[in-house]
């Protein structure tokens, strides 16, 4: 039934499925089932059987849409896994393929909603972005704000060009039933229904379709082409919710929610096969426009402050990224987490042990990768008490002394005679004569001041006191 160049069986027959489970949804071209007990190495999560109403006469197509993603590496795969319910592996029988495996599609991408019978649980198109914000939240569906809905056109338009340039197909069937999306993570797109999809230049087997209102202007075969203008279409619709979006082909009506690079794409979009914008030219305008990274994340220059370091002490990283959101530091088992949009920093790690620290530089579109080192942590001195020796005396024969204790000291009876302040009997010594109230004379006469003389002229000499 074939096999993947990873190795990977990409056919299985019905009865290697095991029991289905619940039927989980009906169409006009399959019906969908769990299938509980089934699990692969290279698929994570559950698994559902989508089994089709008529047998298909050439399944070499569906088992190039598995090996598509067989083929990929793990990064990729997981990629591709996020944004589409892929097909994982061919269901056969008498030469016919009768259905495929593929992932169930997460609870996230689903809502309850208020029906006439009640409550049900329901998958959460994307047509449901194109309705009145009022009356989706009367009918449990989430209104996202006009900044979620920017992000949820960045996921589509992204996801769409993984499976452009990465995987080298054309979708087809892009209509409003065939994706979903959810708020709380990202990528916030799904796609459905990927077993139609076909490689460029491949023709189908399994039909693609056109549903209404999304029919390109041109008409024949689904291309590239068409599938940039009904991501237009999806675009427009998004952005503009309300009474008529889900027919709206003018781009005149998001002018008021995109600038005009994004309204010149848009136009561009609705217009003739030869100019639309790709997939990625949408994704790099929604990026810009929201200030996320447009290109996987870049390191520069990365090095550590000191190679030598005490224990428990930190060093210090400095490191230069461009288009990083988010630097992480690993050395051994901790880690350091720090904010990568401003370029460039210095950011301490504590290492529990010498060794090389990891530098990453981390986006939405990829991961960089250096280290940096190797630093060696040096124990702490550990201090320690160290042995004074002390002298051994030894004194043969020599018994100490009973009841030792101090010798008591004699009683000292000394007076201290001050000498009388007043010798002549009581008359303190006079003060100096104080000089008359007019103007003194200079120099003044010290000697005779101090020495008590009858009389201290202090008037002034040959005019000079009046002079100064």
């Amino acid at each position: 039934m074939g096999i993947s160049s990873s190795g990977t069986a990409m056919s299985v027959a019905p009865d290697e499925l095991g029991t289905p489970g619940d039927q989980l949804g009906k169409g006009g071209e399959a019906t969908v089932f769990d299938l509980p007990g089934l699990t692969y190495p290279d698929v994570t999560g559950a698994l559902v059987y989508k089994r089709y109403r008529n047998g298909h006469d050439a399944p070499q197509s569906l088992r190039r849409v598995v090996a598509a993603r067989a083929n990929l590496d793990p990064t990729r795969r997981a990629r591709l896994d996020a944004v589409t319910a892929w097909p994982v592996r061919v269901v056969e029988e008498h030469g016919q393929a009768v259905g495929i495996v593929m992932p169930r599609i997460p609870d996230p991408y689903f809502d309850r909603v208020v029906r006439n019978a009640g409550v049900k649980k329901s998958l959460r198109e994307v047509q449901n972005l194109f309705i009145d914000p009022v009356r989706a939240l009367k009918v449990g569906r989430p209104a996202p704000t006009d900044q979620e809905r920017l992000r949820i056109c960045l996921d589509f338009a992204a996801a769409l060009a993984f499976l452009h340039d990465e995987l080298k197909i054309v979708f087809g069937d892009i209509n409003p039933k065939n994706a979903v999306f959810r708020l709380d993570a990202r990528p916030m797109v799904m796609f459905l229904d990927c077993d139609a999809v076909r490689p460029t230049g491949v023709v189908a087997h399994v039909r693609q379709l056109d549903a209404p209102d999304w029919v390109p202007p041109e008409g024949g075969k689904l291309t590239l082409a068409t599938d940039h203008y009904k991501l237009g279409l999806f675009i427009l619709r998004c952005l503009t919710p309300g009474a008529g979006s889900s027919v709206n082909t003018d781009p005149a009506a998001a002018a008021s929610v995109l600038d005009a690079a994004g309204l010149a794409l848009l136009r561009r979009a609705l217009g003739g096969p030869s100019n639309r914008p790709s997939a990625r030219d949408w994704e790099i305008h929604f990026r810009r426009l929201l200030g996320e990274a447009i290109t996987p994340p870049r390191l520069g220059e990365v090095a550590v402050d000191r190679a030598f370091v005490l224990a428990g002490r930190p060093v210090a990283v400095e490191w230069e990224a461009l288009e990083a959101r988010e630097i992480e530091l690993v050395a051994g088992t901790r880690t350091v987490r720090v904010d990568g949009r401003p370029g460039k920093g210095s950011t301490p790690i504590t290492l529990d042990e010498s060794g090389w620290i990891r530098v990453r530089a981390v986006n939405d579109l990829g991961v960089d990768l250096r280290e940096v080192g190797p630093v060696t942590v040096a124990p702490l001195p550990e201090f320690r008490q160290l042995p004074v020796p002390m002298p051994d005396v030894h004194l043969p024969h020599t018994p100490a002394p009973p009841n030792l204790r101090l010798l008591p000291l004699p009683a000292v009876d000394v007076r201290v005679e001050l000498p009388d302040p007043y010798p002549d009997g009581g008359r303190p010594a006079p003060w100096p004569p104080m000089p008359a109230p007019r103007a003194a004379g200079f120099p003044l006469d010290l000697r005779a001041m101090l020495t008590d003389s009858p009389e201290v002229d202090l008037g002034s000499r040959d005019g000079e006191g009046t002079a100064r």
